[in-house]
């Protein structure tokens, strides 16, 4: 009888689409850091600013930690490999000339409580900053280098061992970094002076590409096999690694609506197919902020939070992150939240194969097999997700497969070969222009 309770449970939140979006704004923390970066891995979601580390392990109750003593330190950008190892990253600058900064990159063994800081990236020119450092795995992991000035040369650095050492894949090279995402199989570094876009599939070769943008990437996010960016006063898309790129008709949102983004490149935020970006409405003088969102992977948009609805009028919005079943931003010396509710169940616009993709038994215990209709040679990844649309399993990772049925298994294991609970679980396909999600209940 219980366990027909629990499944009967299970199955009743199966039927959740987006939860309500007017629902009242949580704050969660107050900080006295103002330039605020918010991501979310490993189960947590944190930030840098100024000195500090801030990390929740549920996106209510945070911890403010000082990552060391130096007036002259700025962070930049941080990521949590782990619940325990995590990096972050930025500049240490000489008080009487802050254009004289060297990179700076410190380590966490103890969820962000301690840091010590590595020496490694630092016998650079006095004029860099780690602008983004990012893993896809334990072990790869990439940095993105700025220079203060752009003929000091972008950089990009990899690492195969899990931070010990990092070679140089690209550069220097004329320009800055603004924006930057680097996932398994795809990878932006977007480009200011000159404009564009750095794309690459296998972290050591990169291309540039102008194209088809209006000017540099401001925002960058890698979702599934789409490229989304922030190219004011355009929001772009591509969906063949760069080569080519649409932009997003925003006219239904009235006159002066733009992706103005956040006070940092944090201003885009995906799970699965679902997307959260801060935007603006121009008025003539300012740019008032505001939130919308995707349920197609960026083609299309629909307001979440309108200006008059953010938690304050001063625009101070830092960056924006969705984890779990809350959108959250950092705002003006706060971190607020709102429920939105879940990854949606199925893609709501239907790809144009409805049928490309089952899974059988549905529910099941121990192991399901993935039948998928591939309808062309386009690289595929098929992945399982969790309700917070955090990746677990990637069964299939952009493999090019030939026209056809094809079947895989899922044994309810990560991708670190550990058993997950029971619960709902989706299946995401990407092939091409073509995606599709579908849910099932593993049971225990």
């Amino acid at each position: 009888m219980k366990k027909i309770l629990i499944i009967l449970a299970l199955l009743a939140t199966l039927q959740l689409l987006v939860g309500d979006v007017n629902g009242n704004w949580q704050d969660c923390f107050s900080t006295f850091v103002q330039y605020q970066t918010i991501r979310q891995s490993s189960g947590m979601i944190y930030g840098v600013g100024g000195r500090y580390f801030i990390v929740s392990a549920d996106g209510i109750n945070y911890q403010n930690i000082l990552v060391a003593d130096c007036d002259s330190l700025y962070l930049d950008s941080a990521w949590m490999i782990s619940s325990s190892i995590g990096y972050c990253g930025g500049q240490i600058y000489r008080p009487s000339d802050s254009s004289l900064s060297r990179p700076v990159l410190y380590k966490t063994i103890n969820g962000g409580q301690s840091w010590t800081r590595t020496g490694q990236l630092e016998q650079q020119s006095v004029r860099y900053i780690v602008s983004n450092v990012q893993f896809i795995n334990q072990q790869e992991g990439y940095i993105a280098l700025n220079p203060y000035f752009g003929f000091d040369g972008l950089k990009i650095y990899r690492t195969t061992n899990g931070g010990q050492s990092w070679s140089l894949v690209y550069g220097p090279s004329y320009g800055n970094c603004l924006a930057s995402d680097f996932s398994p199989g795809l990878m932006i570094v977007g480009r200011y002076y000159p404009h564009g876009a750095l794309v690459s599939t296998n972290g050591i070769d990169w291309q540039f590409h102008q194209d088809g943008l209006s000017n540099y990437p401001s925002s960058a996010l890698v979702s599934g096999s789409r490229i989304v960016v922030i190219s004011y006063p355009n929001l772009c898309y591509s969906d063949d690694v760069g080569q080519n790129w649409s932009t997003v008709d925003f006219t239904a949102f009235g006159n002066g609506f733009g992706p103005s983004g956040g006070l940092t490149s944090c201003a885009i935020s995906a799970a699965a197919n679902n997307l959260y970006m801060i935007a603006g409405v121009w008025d003539g003088n300012t740019s008032h902020k505001c939130i919308i969102r995707s349920l197609d992977n960026g083609t299309s948009w629909q307001w979440v939070v309108q200006p008059t609805d953010m938690p304050d009028q001063s625009g101070q919005t830092y960056g924006i992150c969705y984890w779990g079943e809350y959108v959250y931003i950092a705002h003006n010396l706060h971190i607020y939240r709102m429920h939105v509710g879940p990854v949606a169940n199925d893609d709501p616009t239907p790809p144009a194969v409805t049928n490309n993709i089952t899974c059988y038994p549905n529910p099941f215990r121990g192991s399901t097999n993935i039948t998928i209709k591939q309808i062309d040679n386009s690289p595929t990844t098929v992945a399982v997700y969790n309700l917070r649309g955090q990746l677990i399993s990637t069964v299939v990772n952009n493999q090019e497969l030939s026209p056809g049925e094809h079947s895989f298994s899922w044994d309810g294991k990560n991708d670190n070969g550990q058993s997950v609970a029971a619960g709902i679980y989706f299946f995401k396909m990407i092939s091409g222009k073509y995606s599709a999600t579908r849910k099932m209940l593993l049971l225990r």
